[in-house]
């Protein structure tokens, strides 16, 4: 049985360490996964346009992206991952980690002050695109020492409040070992998978 494991939290608590651990174990005890991120990296994709335009302004000759127009532009991301890969991968049966999902453009539009409106506008495209399909967890990260704005914590926060009911929300503290946050992790993983 397939399911998508989602990966959250702000920069710099560990999402890609953690998930590449989770990785090692789900290959070694057999399970058909697949580990994809949004927007992406994946060479050749729309995704990865996005993330170099996001991080590399400069190389696409582009001085300033207006909030707004960035998230836009990961939405747009998203829905090419989910259309080409992720729910084919679901209906193969395989087992999807993601690193971030529709809340990061949420929480970092509004940390960047766009309006929820029109986050809400772009990010209801998004789920519309979904089909229904839901996170079987989603695992939000977080970490003491993390130099994120409130604003973003804050805006994460909301998201659990408003999403708890939806799906399981499962706060991480990475203050322990690797190993330790990534074999609970795999148990819950495998348990629901």
């Amino acid at each position: 049985m397939a399911g998508l494991f989602v990966f959250e939290g702000p920069d710099d608590v560990g999402k890609t360490t953690i998930i590449k651990e989770v990785e090692k174990r789900l290959h070694m005890a057999g399970q058909a996964y697949a580990c994809l991120s949004f927007p992406g990296k994946e060479q050749g994709t729309l995704g990865a346009h996005v993330y170099k335009l996001h991080h590399e302004l400069a190389y696409y000759d582009v001085t300033q992206l207006s909030p707004l127009s960035l998230q836009l532009l990961h939405v747009a991301a998203h829905i090419d991952t989910i259309e080409q890969r992720i729910l084919p991968l679901i209906r193969e049966g395989k087992t999807i980690l993601l690193d971030r999902y529709w809340w990061s453009t949420w929480a970092y539009g509004i940390a960047a002050k766009v309006p929820a409106p029109q986050l809400d506008a772009i990010i209801a495209i998004e789920k519309l695109v979904w089909l229904g399909v839901v996170p079987a967890s989603l695992f939000l990260l977080s970490r003491q020492q993390s130099l994120a704005p409130h604003t973003l914590v804050d805006a994460y926060k909301d998201l659990v409040r408003q999403e708890s009911d939806n799906y399981p929300v499962i706060a991480i503290k990475n203050e322990d070992t690797v190993d330790s946050i990534a074999d609970e992790i795999t148990r819950r993983v495998l348990a629901a998978s």
